[in-house]
Parts: C-alpha cells; sequence; structure tokens
C-alpha cells in the first residue's frame, strides 16, 4: 500500500510488472515517462564549477559509471559528454547529449526528437559529490550546451516508477508529455507506439522507430 500511495496505481502496476519480468530471466518490461526539461528552469553555474565536452580519449583517463564498450557505442552514435569539474579540479558527474535521433541502449527503438529538442542521456553524479552542487552545475551546462544550439528543451526516458528523478526535474520546471511501454519475452519485443510494433531483438534485425516530432509544441 505505501508503494501505491508513492507511485499511484500505474506506477506501482510497473514497478511490479518490471520486478516480475526481471525476475523470469525470460523478458523484460519498460514503462518509460518522456519528460521535457525546458531550458528555462536549467540553474546558473555554480561559483568554482565548470562543466566540458570530454572527447573519448579525455573520458578513458577517468574513473566513470560507463564502461568503455558503453562509452563507444554512445560517442559512436554521435552523443556529446559533458563532464563537470568541482573547484578542486575533479570530475564529479557525467551527461550524454545528442540531437535529431537517439538509439536507446535500454530498449530496441529509435527515438526521433522535435527540431527544437535534445535528448539526454546517462546522467551519473559521482556518489561522494551528491551532496554538493555537482547536479545543479551539470545542468547549467546542459543550458550553456542547448544555447550554443538554439535549443528550448531537453527530452529523456524515465522509469515511471523513478521517482527521485522525476521530482528533480519536476524542481526545474520538467514535466512528463508522453508515457512509452515495452515487452520483451524471449528474442522478440512489442511496443504499441514503435513502428513496426513487433520486433525481433538481434544484430541483424532493423530497429523500430518512435516518432516524437509531434511533440514539437514543448520546444516552442
Amino acid at each position: 500500500m505505501h508503494t501505491v500511495q508513492m507511485l499511484g496505481v500505474i506506477g506501482a502496476a510497473s514497478y511490479l510488472a518490471a520486478r516480475v519480468a526481471r525476475a523470469s530471466r525470460r523478458g523484460a518490461f519498460h514503462r518509460y515517462a518522456i519528460l521535457a526539461q525546458p531550458r528555462a528552469g536549467l540553474p546558473a553555474m555554480p561559483r568554482g564549477y565548470r562543466v566540458v565536452e570530454l572527447e573519448p580519449a579525455a573520458l578513458a583517463a577517468h574513473e566513470v559509471d560507463a564502461d568503455a564498450a558503453t562509452r563507444a557505442l554512445r560517442f559512436a552514435a554521435g552523443l556529446t559528454c559533458l563532464g563537470v569539474f568541482d573547484p578542486r579540479g575533479a570530475l564529479t558527474g557525467l551527461i550524454w547529449l545528442g540531437t535529431g535521433t537517439y538509439r536507446e541502449d535500454e530498449v530496441a527503438v529509435r527515438f526521433h526528437l522535435p527540431s527544437g529538442a535534445c535528448w539526454d542521456t546517462g546522467l551519473w553524479i559521482n556518489p561522494r559529490h551528491r551532496l554538493g552542487r555537482s547536479f545543479a552545475a551539470l545542468w547549467a551546462g546542459v543550458a550553456e550546451w542547448m544555447d550554443q544550439r538554439g535549443l528550448t528543451c531537453s527530452l529523456s526516458r524515465i522509469a515511471d516508477y523513478n521517482l527521485p528523478a522525476l521530482t528533480a526535474h519536476r524542481r526545474m520546471g520538467g514535466t512528463v508529455v508522453a508515457h512509452h511501454s515495452f515487452l520483451r519475452i524471449g528474442s522478440w519485443q512489442w511496443s504499441r507506439t514503435t513502428r513496426p510494433r513487433l520486433v525481433r531483438v538481434d544484430a541483424t534485425a532493423p530497429i523500430p522507430d518512435l516518432d516524437l516530432t509531434g511533440l514539437r509544441s514543448i520546444a516552442a
């Protein structure tokens, strides 16, 4: 009952379905909230912090959450990696940004984005710095990156039961603009909102598309 009160009936059902599917070891279930983060709600850069774009070699010199294979896939997909450095010069967090299309790495889907929006993924803050200003500084860096490209919002997918992440975005003016679900059983994936809806998940299969360009009003 406590879980239902916190997440709501749909969120609690989504959380339960994800756990059952994961426990089966034969499938997976994801219900994503598509969150729009407006540029206008992002913070200013805290004093002493800086955010810079990291190339593969520079990123490889630091210990971060993403392993080498994940980093390589993200760079190959054309994503930009921004790193935040604290006043002592330590790398304390990362975020990955892209425009146009984004191929998700948790499920088989290619998101098509509105022209005025970017996609953010892989946000990570070093656990030792999660009570500091790194989170705010990282988003201030995102704001600068967006300004340089004339973008007005960022989109991301968040599990609809991930209350801490949803709450953090809402504090910056973020809003949930859509929900999309994905069910995988064995080597097959189904989603009502992708084209095609049913696909075989393997290295040779085409990636289904999910068109988010209809959310154009959020980037106005």
